[in-house]
């Protein structure tokens, strides 16, 4: 073909037939609509801090939960005690799983009994948790755990806020007050 030339009709008709098969072969694809396929795609799963003890002292480990940024959550993760490798850096608490001095009931997989639970009543600055009874009673420091871990947890998804004051009732009635700023860094 010289420069400056016209496509013959049969090359022009056989470039319009195979652009068209191009742009139809999609056609016939379904939509999905939205697929539920867990967390945000961050491909960091989410953390909070949790405080356990070393040498008397408060000290926060990242641990992951799905619920990150609610104190139930964090909270009755730190009552199951520190994981294996938590142990073997030293890392303790003064929480205990203390067996209730009555036979509760078994709870459902799916609904734990309310005395089995952690209990949260919020306000904008402020949070009140309420112990199961199988956490038994609370010293100060072990309060502390609870204190710093629901704090840290509760203002993780609250950007507006600097600072919660918690309120801890333990299962013998005690209540124990503060915030983050007894709470170390991580």
């Amino acid at each position: 073909m010289k420069p400056g030339s016209l496509l013959k009709p049969a090359h022009a008709a056989a470039l319009l037939v195979a652009a068209s098969v191009l742009l139809l072969s999609g056609c016939d694809i379904p939509t999905t609509g939205v697929v539920e396929a867990g967390g945000p795609a961050s491909g960091i799963p989410p953390t909070v801090p949790i405080y356990l003890i070393r040498d008397g002292a408060l000290v926060a480990v990242d641990r992951t939960i799905s619920d990150a940024g609610e104190p139930v959550a964090a909270v009755e993760s730190l009552l199951k005690g520190p994981t294996p490798q938590e142990r073997r850096k030293h890392l303790t608490t003064e929480l205990a799983r203390q067996l209730p001095a009555t036979t509760l009931p078994t709870p459902s997989p799916a609904e734990p009994a309310p005395e089995e639970s952690v209990r949260l009543m919020t306000e904008t600055d402020r949070i009140r948790l309420e112990l199961p009874i199988y956490a038994g009673k609370l010293t100060p420091l072990a309060a502390n755990q609870v204190i710093c871990t629901a704090a840290r947890a509760y203002l993780l998804t609250r950007p507006d806020l600097d600072s919660t004051t918690v309120t801890v009732t333990d299962a013998a009635g005690r209540t124990f007050e503060g915030g983050v700023e007894r709470c170390p860094e991580l």
